[in-house]
């Protein structure tokens, strides 16, 4: 495995979390469960003919450039080769704010991105005849990006980014009539324009980013038991959370040595000679490309 990360560029930090480089290994990608993160991504594949394989759904990506809007259900490709790939991840707001299409009808869906972005057609030229430059590949995926920021087609209604962190920082324990009064919105707004924007509803938007920060609490205290997440998360029981895992990472944690390699991806990174500074960490722990490292096998 290998993995390079890339500045962005100024206008572009409120919406892009992360740029990398990542190389895998069929091996590596096969053996890797892409698990509900709150954000979209954009990915460029430098491979000649690349393509991946859903081992849960048997959809096939062959496409380009990929865009995986929003999802709450785990993904694992299954790839006939080693892949080279560019992958830009957004804020949950992100792709909304840059492209300005609705986020809605994207969700559990991963897309041509060349369809749903039409002028990114006009950098494919480019980008096919210098596959073999990732950094190359990464300037001219920004040049595009920078572009359709500049169209600012429909603004970015601050209250629903506003929600995305209240609900991200109570770790999605937060009522929605709550939230509701927090950001100044109606119910029945708040759910429509979030739904717009990010892509799901604030309950399920909820209900990841509570997954996501039990992930983040297990890796740093892996001896924490059935009880310490029941309360720590407000979870209604156990069987609350075993429904829970088992829609977000498709197993049952019914052996722990093998969700507790799910929650571990650091040490496990270190284990495979990733290197990298505290910086370049805190990123790869914040984006989606970090569950590259949530190696967990297929029959949970």
């Amino acid at each position: 495995m290998q993995v390079k990360f890339y500045d962005s560029d100024s206008s572009l930090k409120p919406y892009v979390l992360m740029f990398a480089y990542a190389e895998l290994s069929a091996e590596e990608l096969s053996k890797t469960k892409f698990l509900p993160d709150n954000a979209t991504s954009l990915t460029l594949f430098l491979n000649t003919d690349a393509s991946v394989t859903d081992y849960f759904t048997g959809n096939t990506v062959d496409f380009r450039i990929a865009f995986a809007g929003q999802h709450s259900v785990p993904v694992c490709y299954t790839p006939g080769e080693n892949i080279r790939i560019i992958n830009v991840d957004f804020f949950p707001w992100g792709a909304y704010s840059v492209f300005g299409l609705e986020q809605s009808a994207l969700y559990n869906v991963t897309s041509d991105a060349t369809q749903l972005f039409p002028d990114l057609k006009d950098f494919m030229p480019e980008l096919t005849s210098h596959l073999y430059d990732e950094d190359y590949c990464m300037r001219v995926i920004e040049k595009f990006l920078l572009k359709e920021l500049q169209k600012m087609r429909r603004p970015t209604d601050e209250r629903i980014i506003r929600a995305c962190r209240e609900i991200t920082e109570n770790r999605g324990n937060i009522q929605i009539r709550e939230l509701c009064k927090t950001v100044g919105m109606s119910h029945s707004g708040l759910t429509r324009y979030f739904a717009e924007m990010i892509g799901v509803t604030p309950k399920i938007f909820g209900r990841v980013a509570r997954f996501t920060a039990v992930q983040q609490f297990l890796g740093e205290n892996p001896g924490a038991g059935w009880t310490d997440i029941i309360h720590q998360f407000d979870y209604f029981d156990q069987n609350h959370f075993i429904r829970e895992f088992k829609q977000f990472t498709g197993a049952v944690p019914k052996d722990r040595r093998q969700w507790e390699a799910l929650f571990d991806p650091l040490k496990k990174a270190m284990e495979e000679g990733f290197a990298t500074d505290a910086e370049q960490m805190r990123r790869y722990r914040d984006a989606s490309l970090y569950q590259i490292l949530h190696y967990i096998q297929r029959n949970g």
